[in-house]
Parts: structure tokens; C-alpha cells; sequence
């Protein structure tokens, strides 16, 4: 369900003969084409949904008054643990116009100029992360993406990665000898490993974790995910790295653009480093205390384990540091840092939602919502929309929802404060085609009146208040719970609801 992210539009062309074919017949301002007719470019992406690049695709749009638009392709290569590699080839193929790579991947293409914004234990704050991709450190790291016969186009940033334990905490260096550590394409990841003494193996995204004893992740995934099922602690006072998005072009492509739509591609890229920072945080802080309420562990490595660790892995920087222009750009990041102010541990912070009174909405409620109907919908995601049907009972509440192709359920407890309603899941499944279920842990409030029959939600301002929960008043059907009215197709499991 689209809660605490950011909202955003990927826009897609109607007609493929709108694609860059039509950049060739010369343009007279950014984004557009002799004709008026605009251009759409492809972009390959590796990630299950869009939510990173939609301040970017929105800037695109917004800068060249909506005549160059960007076509997000989701999945590329899903489910291949080289998908990074894969990705990069393709685009230098021509399969898709643009494309966006972690950082982390571009050694193994053959470019490491980009190395020293993944060294360990270097980057370790989202304020800093921010102050490098905005330094003149970036221009000549992207110049090196033309040895994978790609063009650089700027860099965005992305989530701190820190140490996930399975089998145990990982806070020094002890910790991490003789086990298997997940990691995502990425050599530098690979060799501070094997720097302290694990054997690093690679997963995909959204792949299995199972078997490994630790992985090295950002905590929105590990809750989006629900590694939290099988991963047990997370060092909160570690950062590993981040890992910062490259958007990149395919030289043709790239060549049957003129200097003006170049120009709006690069200016997207710096319009959106402020606004994506702020969601990475954002995100970050409300999937911390959803973890928090799964009682899922945020454990801390001391001062000396904190030194042990940067010790035990200056073999990785020996190796980085025998190339020039990453021991220039990893001592100017040192210099960064010591003027901007570290970022607080992720920590677990009280959970006072429950309180009581809640016994006077007991019953089955309907809505029915469809996409459209509000001005500023966001794409149309299927999980988001449909037919509703709700029971609450005692301070428990379930649901089911229906809509073209999805059927999803979700329960857990929820708790009134005056004119205020706090809802925790417990779980959520059934049929979600674009994984949009609702998650364990997750947590919203708002605010509600009642008046007869009819209960209304809204948002309140600064918590998580998700728009297709409150799209349209609920109706009460029934004054006794019960479930027989929920989809036949998803029901949620039957300990959904107290007996």
C-alpha cells in the first residue's frame, strides 16, 4: 500500500513512435522537437517500483514543459543476482535509452572511478552523502563511464547500507569471521568482507536471504522485504556505505538528443539530490520504528569495535588508493566530513498508540474507491483501490480489497486518542501484482468523526496517513463483526480477528 513514500507519476508514452526517433529532426528548446512532438525516453530500472526516480521523471517533465518525458521500466533484470552488469550492457546496447546502476556495480564493467563513494566506512552520513554528490568530485567520476560505452548523467542519492545479522550481532571485527554475508553487486562490498574475514555471496534484489549468516542492506528494505522474518539485528551506529544511483545514457540515445535536453536531464538529476535526501531519511525513520514494533533488534558496535572495524579494513583502501583519482577523491571526502555533522543512530522510540474507547466503531464498514478519482492520484497501482470491506472489533481491525487483477488482505490492532485513530499491522498478503501489500509493523494515524452510519478519515499532518485508506467515507453494513463479508477470493487468515 503507498504509505510513508514519496508520491510521484512515471510517465509513459502512448505511442512507441513518440520515442527517441523524433529527436532527430533537430529541436528549437529543451525537449522539444521540430513538430511540437515530444520525446520519450526509456529507462531501465532495477528495482521492483519507480519510487526512487519519481522526483527525478517529475523534474524531467517540469523542466523541459513536459516535452521530454522519461518511460520507467521496473524489473530489469529481476531476480538475477549480476543484474547490475546486465543492465549496463543492455543500455550500451540500445535496449533502453537510459538506465540507472548503483555505484557499487561500475568496477566490475570496467570503470572505477566511481570507486571511493562506496569505500568503507567513508561515507556515512545522508548530510554528507548529499555534500559529495554536489562537489566537483562528480564530473570526472561520471567521465569514466564511457569505458563501459555508456554517457554519465549525474548521480542520485541512495540508502546508507549497514550490517544486518542473522545468526548473530556484526559490531567488530570478530563478529563477521567464518560466516556468509549477503551482498549486492559490488567488489569493493566484496573485499571488506573478505577483509573481515566473511565470505561475501551475492543475492538480488528482493532475493532470498535464507542460509546466509548477515547481509549488508539498508533498513527500508529489510522491512519492505520482511528480511525481519529471518534477520535478527542491525548495527545502527555502522554505516558500511551508501549506495548512490548513477543515471546514465546509451551513447546513441545520448547523440540524438540536442545540448538542450542533455542540459534538462543533468539539471533533474541536481534539482532532485535535496528532495531525494529528505525521502531516504523520511522513509528511513518510519520503517526504523516499524522494525522497532516487530521487535526486531537495533544493536550498537562500541568505539573500539568501531576502530577494529576501520582497521581491519585498510587492506580495502591500500587497493583503492593505488589509483590517483580515487585517493584524491577519498582524502577530499575525508576533508568533507570532518565539517559536516554525523547522523543519529536509527534507535526505537516509545509506542504510546494504544489507549481505549474503541468499542463504539465495532462493525463491518465498505468503501469503494477507483483510480481517478481524486485529483493527484499516484500511478495506479491496483493493491490502492477497489472494493473495501473492513471489520473492526475490540481494537482489532481487518480488511480485504479488490480491484482489477489484486485481492489483498491486512490486519492488526488499532487504538482511539480523542479524534485521532493509530493503526499497527500485524501482517498482510493475498494477491498483490505489484507487491504493495500492507506489511508487519506498519503504523498510520488519523484523524475521524463519526456521524451515524458513516465514518470519515483524514490525514494528519506529519504522520504516515495513507490516501487509499481515507479515499471516501466507510459505511457501515453491520453492527456485529463478523467475517463472512470479507472477498471471497483473499480472506485474511482467521487469526486475524479475536474468536
Amino acid at each position: 500500500m503507498v504509505g510513508p513514500r514519496r508520491l510521484g507519476v512515471v510517465f509513459i508514452a502512448a505511442l512507441l513512435g513518440l520515442a527517441l526517433g523524433g529527436c532527430g529532426g533537430g529541436s528549437d528548446k529543451a525537449g522539444v522537437t521540430r513538430g511540437g512532438r515530444p520525446v520519450a525516453l526509456t529507462l531501465a530500472n532495477f528495482n521492483g517500483d519507480s519510487e526512487e526516480l519519481d522526483g527525478f521523471v517529475a523534474d524531467v517533465r517540469r523542466l523541459s514543459h513536459g516535452t521530454l518525458r522519461i518511460a520507467v521500466r521496473n524489473r530489469w533484470r529481476h531476480g538475477q543476482v549480476r543484474f547490475e552488469d546486465g543492465l549496463i550492457a543492455d543500455v550500451a546496447k540500445g535496449k533502453a535509452d537510459l538506465g540507472i546502476a548503483g555505484s557499487r556495480a561500475w568496477d566490475s564493467v570496467g570503470v572505477d572511478s566511481l570507486r571511493a563513494l562506496n569505500a568503507p566506512l567513508l561515507i556515512d552520513s545522508y548530510a554528507l552523502q548529499e555534500r559529495v554528490l554536489r562537489s566537483p568530485l562528480i564530473a570526472p567520476m561520471l567521465r569514466g563511464l564511457g569505458r563501459a560505452g555508456v554517457q554519465g548523467i549525474g548521480v542520485l542519492p541512495g540508502p546508507i547500507r549497514r550490517p544486518v545479522g542473522i545468526v548473530r550481532p556484526l559490531t567488530g571485527p570478530a563478529s563477521y569471521r567464518g560466516l556468509t554475508i549477503g551482498v549486492q553487486q559490488s567488489r569493493v562490498a566484496a573485499a571488506t568482507l573478505r577483509a573481515l574475514g566473511a565470505r561475501p555471496v551475492l543475492f538480488a534484489v528482493e532475493g532470498p536471504i535464507a542460509g546466509l549468516g548477515g547481509l549488508e542492506n539498508q533498513i527500508s528494505s529489510v522491512q519492505g522485504n520482511r528480511y525481519n522474518r529471518t534477520a535478527r539485528f542491525l548495527t545502527a551506529n555502522v554505516a558500511l556505505w551508501p549506495r548512490p544511483v548513477v543515471v546514465f545514457a546509451g551513447r546513441s540515445a545520448y547523440a540524438r538528443l540536442t545540448p538542450e535536453q542533455r542540459g534538462v536531464l543533468r539539471q533533474a538529476v541536481q534539482d532532485d539530490i535535496s528532495p531525494e535526501t529528505a525521502t531516504l531519511r523520511a522513509n528511513e525513520r518510519t520503517d526504523v520504528q516499524s522494525l522497532c514494533r516487530q521487535d526486531f533488534r537495533f544493536v550498537t558496535a562500541t568505539p573500539d569495535q568501531r576502530g577494529a572495524l576501520r582497521q581491519a579494513v585498510q587492506p580495502v583502501y591500500d587497493d583503492l588508493e593505488r589509483d590517483g583519482g580515487t585517493l584524491s577523491a577519498i582524502a577530499a571526502i575525508e576533508d568533507m566530513r570532518r565539517s559536516v555533522p554525523a547522523d543519529a543512530a536509527p534507535v526505537c522510540a516509545p509506542d504510546t498508540s494504544r489507549v481505549g474507547g474503541v468499542k463504539r466503531l465495532d462493525g463491518v464498514w465498505r468503501m469503494t474507491t477507483r483510480y481517478g478519482d481524486e485529483p493527484g492520484d499516484p500511478e495506479p497501482v491496483p493493491e490502492n483501490y477497489g472494493d473495501w470491506v473492513f471489520v473492526l472489533d475490540r481494537g482489532y481491525f481487518a480488511f480485504t480489497q479488490q480491484y482489477r487483477d489484486a485481492c489483498t488482505w491486512g490486519y492488526g490492532t488499532y487504538s482511539l486518542s480523542g479524534r485521532r485513530m493509530a493503526q499497527t499491522f500485524t501482517d498482510g498478503g493475498g494477491i498483490a501484482p505489484t507487491g504493495a501489500e500492507n506489511k508487519p509493523g506498519e503504523f498510520f494515524r488519523f484523524g475521524w468523526s463519526l456521524y451515524r452510519d458513516t465514518l470519515t478519515l483524514s490525514g494528519v499532518k506529519g504522520a504516515i496517513s495513507p490516501l487509499n485508506f481515507r479515499g471516501r467515507a466507510w459505511h457501515r453494513i453491520s453492527t456485529a463483526p463478523s467475517r463472512r463479508y470479507f472477498a471471497k477470493r483473499c480472506p485474511p487468515p482467521v487469526q486475524a480477528l479475536p474468536a
